[in-house]
């Protein structure tokens, strides 16, 4: 009996033996795209590849690593003379990856190339270290080349297709062909190249100038780091630290310090990040640079208050600052599809899907730099998920794919969906992309609008990768609720927000000046043309902290219309009318208190009546 025992395992161990070597080493491996590769026309000469990568921010790396260790001909290029990017030259020392609980159960939603970069975890980590890791990383990898300190000069393109790229390496020009390209630069010079579509800013909800704050770190040396440690474990000593902070006089108005990380680093060095500064115009090179002034000044001074009042610090000097700001936002290119806040607070389970993400919707940059250390503007929060193969194809061309916070998401969605742990796993998706399209003789666009079966076959792939993908059903909890539809209007546009709780207060009572602003600040977004002095005028007269009745209601909405009415029967004049919704009308009357879901409705419907 064990002899026949033993035999079987035997027979299922040469099966699996061959089954592993025939069928899943070569996709796992590569071996079967580097066979399609030698036999494909155009694919075998020096400056020819199969894909070539700008960028060797993060999600760049992830992308070149996951196309050439699955047999592409790869080429990585980038204006830097390492891999250090945005890490290096904004001193980002941290990062944390997107977790979801899908039916009872807690998933990390970033691993694969984002897990060998920064561990299961993620949490502190050293410039030093990351840079050295990478290069070695990049350096194992034989089917991939690497231009550093390169020019990225100009595209060539046919029809719906990029042919070429012409690169300054090495002191000579180079016109380099591929069959995919990916923009992984931070402010898609590639794209722009190309003539992809962007705006900037919040552009799309017609503030063009609004950005997220910028992020500023620095190095100091000297701390007393069992001192910072023992901070950390006692709640008491960190309440303590953070009242005594709070006495600090910024330089600089636009300036925020809410929260302080310490984070160590090789030889006797710590970064400190947690200054943002905000309403800065990154489209605008002179007033980036004075604002980089202005806060290199606020880090030496930040230091000298920690000297001065931190026993930790009293030997502490500053070494260095960032030799740029972190731009969480700037540039936003168009795709074949765009993620909006409505996507990500429904939970939106794409059939495309391509990476899963988690993270709340941030509506920071709409909040005044004198309340923003004490309030934050979370406008909702997901569940889970997920991200779309469209929005990461350029809206023009079949084989351009681009990834990062500039990606094809609403300005206000990429605040999660651009988030750095997100944006690696998508980088880690495309190289795979490309990797599934050359074999399959298919273009991203084309493997878009597949069918089903190829699509399974394509995300089988992805999460051999080491792409995390699940089928999930998650429901926001609100959408039952009857002003639902006005809330994800007004959500995308960050007029309201309902915290990581996403409660929108439904049944508080309103004030007169809820409702005044709000309209005011939707005409200013929706109908700008629209948009008065006169009208303004009309309607801040109710911007009042008093009790919102039904006739004062029908009163800001008949004065917003310009339409006459006797003082006392806006409601009887506005519901004869028919100038609101019944389904708001059964909701209020005109001595009641009106409730805020109540405000949302008719904020929403005054704006569809106004189009």
């Amino acid at each position: 009996m064990r002899m026949k025992h033993g035999v079987r395992n035997i027979i299922i161990m040469v099966l699996f033996i061959l089954t592993f070597w025939f069928g899943i080493r070569p996709i796992i491996t590569g071996d079967e795209f580097e066979n399609r590769i030698k036999k494909m026309k155009g694919t075998t000469g020096g400056d020819e590849y199969a894909l070539v990568v700008f960028g060797t921010e993060p999600e760049g790396i992830a992308a070149a690593l996951s196309g050439a260790r699955l047999g592409l001909k790869t080429l990585l290029v980038t204006e830097d003379i390492d891999p250090g990017s945005y890490i290096k030259s904004g001193l980002i020392t941290y990062t944390s990856p997107d977790y979801a609980t899908i039916d009872g159960e807690k998933i990390k939603l970033n691993t694969g190339i984002y897990t060998e970069l920064f561990g299961e975890t993620g949490g502190n980590f050293s410039l030093e270290n990351y840079i050295n890791t990478v290069i070695k990383k990049l350096e194992r990898e034989s089917n991939l080349d690497v231009f550093y300190n390169a020019g990225i000069l100009s595209a060539q393109t046919d029809g719906n297709l990029v042919e070429s790229a012409s690169v300054y390496y090495n002191g000579e020009t180079r016109q380099i062909k591929a069959s995919y390209f990916i923009d992984a630069t931070e402010d898609g010079k590639f794209l722009e190249l190309c003539n992809v579509p962007y705006f900037t800013g919040s552009g799309d909800i017609g503030v063009q100038n609004a950005y997220m704050p910028v992020h500023y770190n620095f190095i100091i040396s000297n701390v007393k780091w069992e001192d910072i440690e023992s901070i950390r474990k006692q709640i008491q000593n960190v309440h303590d630290f953070r009242q005594v902070l709070a006495q600090y006089e910024r330089v600089s108005k636009k300036t925020q310090i809410s929260n302080l990380n310490f984070i160590g680093q090789p030889n006797n060095n710590m970064v400190i990040s947690g200054i943002k500064m905000m309403q800065v115009n990154v489209d605008d090179p002179s007033a980036i640079e004075a604002d980089l002034k202005n806060a290199s000044a606020e880090a030496k001074t930040l230091t000298a208050f920690l000297q001065y009042t931190f026993v930790p610090f009293e030997n502490s000097s500053f070494v260095a600052g960032a030799s740029r700001f972190y731009i969480p936002e700037y540039r936003h290119f168009s795709g074949r599809y765009r993620l909006t806040v409505e996507d990500v607070l429904e939970n939106r389970n794409f059939r495309t899907k391509i990476v899963l993400a988690s993270a709340p919707v941030d509506g920071e940059k709409f909040v005044s730099p004198e309340f923003a250390e004490e309030y934050t503007y979370i406008i909702g929060s997901p569940i889970v998920y997920s991200i779309p193969l469209e929005c990461f194809i350029a809206q023009n061309y079949d084989n351009l794919m681009m990834v990062g916070k500039k990606a094809s998401f609403s300005s206000l969605a990429s605040t999660s969906a651009g988030r750095m742990p997100v944006s690696i796993s998508s980088g880690n998706a495309l190289g795979v992309t490309a990797a599934y399209c050359y074999l399959n003789g298919l273009t991203p666009a084309e493997l878009a609008a597949a069918s089903d079966k190829t699509l399974q076959e394509y995300q089988k792939l992805l999460k051999r990768a080491g792409i995390t993908l699940v089928d999930f059903d998650e429901p926001n909890p609100n959408k039952d609720h009857w002003a639902w539809s006005s809330v994800k209007v007004l959500t995308e546009y960050g007029l309201i927000a309902g915290g990581v709780e996403n409660d929108y207060l439904f049944e508080l009572e309103a004030s007169q000046e809820n409702l005044a602003i709000l309209i005011i600040n939707m005409i200013v977004k929706v109908l700008p043309d629209m948009y008065s002095l006169d009208l303004d005028t009309r309607i801040r007269a109710y911007a009042v902290d008093e009790r919102l009745t039904g006739e004062k209601a029908c009163e800001i909405v008949l004065e917003t219309l310009d339409i006459s009415y006797v003082q006392g029967s806006a409601f009887d004049k506005a519901e004869k009318e028919g100038i609101i919704s019944k389904d708001i009308l059964e909701r209020i009357s005109p001595d009641k208190p009106v409730t805020l879901d109540c405000v949302y409705a008719l904020t929403i419907d005054l704006i569809n009546r106004m189009k």
